[in-house]
């Protein structure tokens, strides 16, 4: 029998004390910029280094309380820990950590960090910032995520009033204990995700959520917010405090703000802008011109997107009319019609990527067959569709594509099952919040994975949870109990067996019919430099620090 490991213990050596020196770094221009980084080889001249990006205007850049707020900004702040390009934790805010027990973890601060206004940041900061995100007074719907912390799904559901009951510590400045409920060897996972951010108490205290407003916002990451003119543009540039080990090649960030539903690549195509996010239905022009075919990169998306059913309310309480949904989605239609090959069939949650990614394993319960519906719904009281009461499918501020697919599934169930179907729309923030108030019968939506264990896309989402606190109604006691046993399992082959065999258990209830994990498109201008390419041609998950302008060819 292996012997579980579980002694983690990163170390990771750090340059500190260069916020000392942050009044005294070179004005930005030629090899090197303003914050003292030398540039690479092929990168212009520092003076010239500045990307643009759009995207639509954040309401907030305080995720810690509200993640959809902040849309597709640079988040300027730095966790404890930090992802590089292949989702592994490396040393943020923290350079060493580690635990002997899986329960009692250790996290080393830098030494002399700072915000983006000089003032000290230490180990306090986190404390206070982790009891701010857990406090039932933020409301915020991603404090699930941090249930493993000692006594914080307690404090979230009101059952404990002692906020400083939460199991994060400072012992000192520079030393941080997190304490868990039982043995969470991914808990590295959980502290860097990018909404585990610290934020300032006194701005907090003075401005309530308003701390994030321009003539407010002081940042801890490698940049900081120059600029925020609302209804224009956001502007980022190097924090000269930042001691840390992700410093910017970037003079400048700029991003122009516009809706989602009006992205076009036509800013594009007049080089206002050096990246853009690709719609499908923008591919045939891409493909059949020269330059726009050789910008485009496809990254995995490390989604899932799937059609959920409210369960505990008629009629989707009855699992054969689950069943009789999910069997008339034709996935192999959309993924090869509708999105053109840029997705794979989904028949479970976890998505290629994850190397415990279950392919088509699920197929014989979620798969294509009509027939087998036609009978379900006959069984259920509902021959042809009759009697079954009109339904609304939710769609999330959908893209063009997306709304494509929502007529495809209401077609879907009219040809197959006679059943009528209403596409409501709603944008990002409406959608989340009727999701978490279970005011929808059924609804489209993706989930993106936040780390790659197991554990964040099965019982951080599917979990039993109460009215308020989870996205959708499922309880299933065996999956709970599945996944319960397998966050706390250190042997990593119990621990997938267990995960796979929840997987099984939630595929054959049918709290959704999964539809497919999508790919990432985007148009990358050819002296965009710093992210990886994989063997299979597909790009990394860029990392803005590493970012950069580099020389081109007049021909390239």
């Amino acid at each position: 029998m292996r012997v579980p490991v579980i002694l983690v213990s990163i170390l990771a050596l750090v340059s500190c004390g260069e916020s000392e020196r942050a009044a005294e770094q070179p004005e930005a221009g030629g090899r090197v910029n303003s914050i003292g980084v030398v540039l690479p080889d092929d990168a212009v001249d520092a003076s010239r280094q500045v990307l643009r990006s759009m995207s639509p205007e954040p309401k907030s850049l305080d995720p810690s309380i509200e993640p959809y707020d902040t849309e597709q900004t640079i988040l300027p702040f730095e966790a404890l820990l930090f992802k590089d390009e292949h989702w592994n934790p490396i040393p943020g805010a923290a350079h060493s950590w580690g635990s002997e027990d899986g329960i009692v973890w250790t996290f080393n601060l830098r030494s002399g960090m700072r915000w983006s206004d000089g003032s000290p940041l230490t180990a306090h900061d986190f404390v206070y910032s982790y009891r701010r995100m857990l406090n039932p007074e933020s409301t915020n719907i991603y404090a699930f995520f941090y249930y493993d912390i000692k006594n914080a799904e307690a404090i979230v559901k009101g059952e404990n009033k002692d906020i400083e009951s939460l199991g994060i510590k400072a012992v000192d400045d520079t030393t941080l204990v997190i304490e868990t409920e039982k043995r969470a060897p991914y808990l590295p996972h959980i502290v860097s995700f990018g909404d585990a951010m610290p934020v300032p108490k006194r701005l907090v205290d003075k401005y309530g959520r308003k701390w994030t407003e321009p003539e407010h916002i002081i940042t801890n990451s490698g940049f900081k917010v120059s600029e925020w003119v609302h209804g224009s543009h956001m502007t980022l540039v190097p924090n000269p405090y930042y001691n840390g080990p992700h410093k910017p090649f970037l003079e400048k960030v700029i991003h122009p703000f516009r809706n989602a539903a009006a992205a076009t690549i036509l800013p594009y195509e007049g080089d206002e802008v050096d990246m853009e996010n690709v719609d499908i239905n923008d591919l045939n022009r891409i493909e059949s011109d020269p330059q726009l075919k050789k910008d485009l990169v496809r990254f995995h998306g490390l989604n899932t997107w799937y059609v959920f059913f409210r369960t505990q309310l008629p009629p989707f309480n009855d699992i054969r009319v689950r069943e009789a949904f999910t069997r008339v989605m034709d996935r192999e239609n959309i993924c090869n019609i509708i999105l053109r090959g840029g997705a794979v069939p989904a028949y479970s949650m976890i998505p290629p990527g994850f190397k415990e990614f279950e392919g088509d394993t699920h197929a014989a319960v979620q798969g294509f067959d009509p027939e087998r519906a036609r009978q379900l719904m006959r069984e259920a009281g509902y021959p042809g569709g009759q009697g079954f009461p009109r339904q609304e499918l939710w769609l999330r501020a959908p893209t063009p594509s997306v709304r494509l697919i929502g007529v495809a599934i209401q077609s879907m169930l009219k040809e197959h099952l006679g059943i009528e179907v209403d596409i409501r729309t709603a944008d990002l923030h409406s959608y989340m919040d009727h999701l978490y108030k279970w005011d929808m019968n059924l609804g489209l939506i993706a989930f993106g994975a936040d780390f790659l264990d197991p554990r964040n896309m099965l019982d951080m989402i599917w979990h039993s949870q109460p009215q308020g606190h989870g996205r959708q109604d499922w309880h299933n006691p065996g999956f709970d109990r599945l996944v319960d046993s397998a966050a706390a399992e250190l042997n990593q082959e119990t621990r997938y067996s267990l995960y796979r065999e929840a997987s099984a258990v939630m595929a054959a209830d049918y709290p959704a019919a999964f539809l497919y994990h999508g790919m990432g498109l985007q148009l990358r201008k050819p002296w965009l430099k710093g992210y990886a390419v994989n063997e299979d041609g597909t790009v990394g998950s860029f990392r803005w620090h590493k970012l950069y302008i580099a020389e081109v060819d007049d021909g390239e």
